[in-house]
């Protein structure tokens, strides 16, 4: 029986490692419940302070409405001073999202999509926000042109992530944390323990800051900002889309 559930588990982490859709839906739909909090605890409390900082850094996008994609629980479209969208592919998320709302001011609207496919006119938002999201894409390739689509001319992209410290003592002491902090408090406090064992190894293999900035540009954005978080552990890139 052991035996057995060490393989489940093995072939859970890869088949997100390889960015399975289906795969990473039910990784998002099994750990929902307990999502925000798990947010809170494993960074300290500083996922406030970075989502607040995308807010800020695409306050300077032409008027109109607002795309947050991979909105999760809604975190940031609860947020944004605009007309805005909330996309996810996993219902177990929107639903968490849309009961956060009827308890805010705010009123966004809320589609359920997959980014690589969606479902919104061309030049359709000012704006396009993803806290956390595009690190798993299937396809970040496809994901940023269907995000390029979307945005109208002049419009702006922020993009919040975890990334690779650049500096090599600082990802050793990320890598510490990823193997004795998240992956086990993420293990005890969701109701899916390979989901937290996904997220350090997912940081391996998906590309650096520098990666993320030329991917950008050859979906055919200009990178405006970039900066950095908690040692590095987290980028913020803004691009826009020629006018």
């Amino acid at each position: 029986m052991r035996d057995t559930e060490t393989a489940w588990y093995r072939l859970e982490v890869e088949e997100r490692i390889g960015r399975e859709p289906q795969a990473i839906r039910r990784m998002f739909a099994g750990v929902a419940r307990r999502y925000d909090l798990l947010n809170r605890c494993l960074s300290l409390g500083q996922d406030r302070r970075w989502r607040r900082s995308l807010i800020a850094a695409v306050a300077d996008a032409p008027a109109g409405p607002c795309l947050d994609l991979a909105t999760g629980t809604g975190d940031i479209a609860l947020l944004l001073p605009c007309p805005v969208v909330g996309a996810d592919f996993c219902l177990e998320m929107l639903a968490l999202g849309r009961a956060k709302a009827r308890r805010s001011a705010r009123l966004p609207g809320w589609v359920a999509a997959d980014a690589l496919g969606l479902p919104f006119r061309d030049r359709s938002f000012a704006a396009v926000t993803v806290a956390f999201g595009v690190r798993n894409f299937s396809s970040l390739t496809a994901g940023l042109a269907e995000i390029v689509r979307v945005l109208a001319p002049g419009g702006l992209l922020g993009v919040l992530e975890f990334q690779r410290p650049p500096v090599r003592w600082k990802a050793a002491l990320h890598r510490m944390w990823g193997r004795w902090v998240v992956a086990p408090l993420g293990g005890w406090l969701s109701d899916d323990g390979s989901a937290y064992a996904y997220l350090p190894a997912s940081m391996a293999d998906f590309p650096d800051r520098s990666g993320l900035q030329a991917a950008l540009r050859s979906a055919g954005l200009y990178v405006v900002k970039g900066c950095e978080f908690s040692l590095g552990v987290v980028g913020l890139t803004v691009a826009r889309k020629e006018e």
